[in-house]
């Protein structure tokens, strides 16, 4: 039975509430800091993803089909569960509201839309008037990464370092060329969020780069055996080093060259924190099972939080809380719901 990785659910955690910092967003220059430094946390989630897909070393076809294959159908029932839950939510809100049921079905699902849906996970598709953030591409994204990893498994190992290469330099010289020379390719702008933020420049490289982390780690854990933690913790130090460096650079880059959806400090962030997660750190006793049981259905539900929250104050049930307190409310919702609530419930059964 594998050691759970501790440090790793724990940044599980932060990342999650880094992700409502995303989608609520504080005032001012602190506001696009936070914002910037909370850009490592989905290319965290994806080269998790990655990093435990194939652990094992699977180097048979068979044996990575099967692994991916597994991994493929229990990620599309999380998706479809929670597709269903937003997609009722919504219904039940528009028909509150007294809109036309058909007309937004149409809207929501026309030909553009899907098309858009199909190439970049995005569109109405998975976002609404009702809940304005498209968080969900994630998972469709993933599903699309994992498909793609199970139809080419003969030549995964042989072409993924490469691709890894090429679609980290598209995705950030697309960036440049946002900043730079913002060109219209498909009669669409490049600065539109879901021209490098989808499957192919997002979701695909950051998994496999977690592939290519765990092949290393495995490597390494072969070559050094029983010594292998002690060799790991003796560049502890620069780990840690990196991750600074990496939030340093993204605040920089945010200020010099405008808000990305990621920076290259992000990149830096996100490999320095799986390579400081094979050292030996203490991640604390408590707030590592908040990742480990809740990070999922905080990073899930959040949106639905914030859309409720939204809709209570448009209707003046509750305030609507400053651009300063609702990042804190939110997480506290989502803890109270998500990890609390669940806690206390699971021991008054146990009882």
């Amino acid at each position: 039975m594998k050691k759970e990785n501790r440090f790793l659910y724990l940044i599980s955690f932060i990342a999650c509430m880094l992700v409502i910092v995303i989608h609520t967003r504080f005032p001012g220059n602190f506001g696009l800091a936070i914002e910037a430094i909370s850009r490592s946390a989905v290319p965290f989630f994806f080269v998790l993803s990655g990093r435990y897909l194939l652990r094992d070393g699977d180097e048979s076809v068979l044996d990575i089909r099967k692994k991916c294959g597994k991994y493929w159908i229990r990620l599309l029932k999380i998706t479809a569960s929670v597709y269903v839950v937003y997609f009722v939510f919504s219904l039940l809100v528009h028909i509150y509201l007294g809109d036309s049921v058909k007309e937004w079905l149409l809207s929501k699902y026309s030909l553009k839309e899907c098309i858009l849906f199909l190439l970049f996970n995005t569109s109405t598709v998975v976002y609404d008037s009702v809940y304005v953030f498209d968080h969900l591409w994630f998972l469709f994204a993933l599903l699309y990464t994992v498909g793609l990893i199970y139809i080419f498994a003969r030549v995964l190992r042989k072409w993924y370092k490469v691709l890894i290469a090429f679609l980290i330099f598209m995705l950030y010289f697309g960036e440049a060329l946002q900043t730079f020379y913002p060109i219209r390719p498909f009669d669409i702008s490049i600065t539109t969020w879901y021209i490098l933020r989808n499957w192919l420049f997002f979701g695909l490289p950051f998994v496999l780069i977690g592939i290519l982390l765990a092949d290393i780690f495995r490597k390494k854990r072969l070559k050094y055996g029983d010594d292998y933690l002690n060799v790991m913790t003796l560049h502890k130090t620069k780990f840690i080093l990196m991750i600074a460096a990496g939030l340093v650079m993204s605040v920089a880059e945010t200020f010099v060259f405008g808000k990305k959806e990621i920076y290259i400090g992000s990149l830096l962030v996100v490999i320095g924190v799986f390579l400081l997660s094979e050292c030996k750190i203490h991640a604390g006793d408590h707030l590592y099972k908040i990742g480990k049981k809740s990070s999922n259905y905080i990073y899930y539900y959040h949106v639905l939080v914030i859309a409720v929250v939204d809709r209570l104050s448009y209707a003046e049930v509750i305030p609507y809380p400053t651009m300063w307190l609702k990042p804190l409310l939110i997480m506290a919702i989502c803890l109270i719901m998500f990890y609390i609530l669940p806690l206390l419930f699971k021991k008054e059964h146990s009882r």
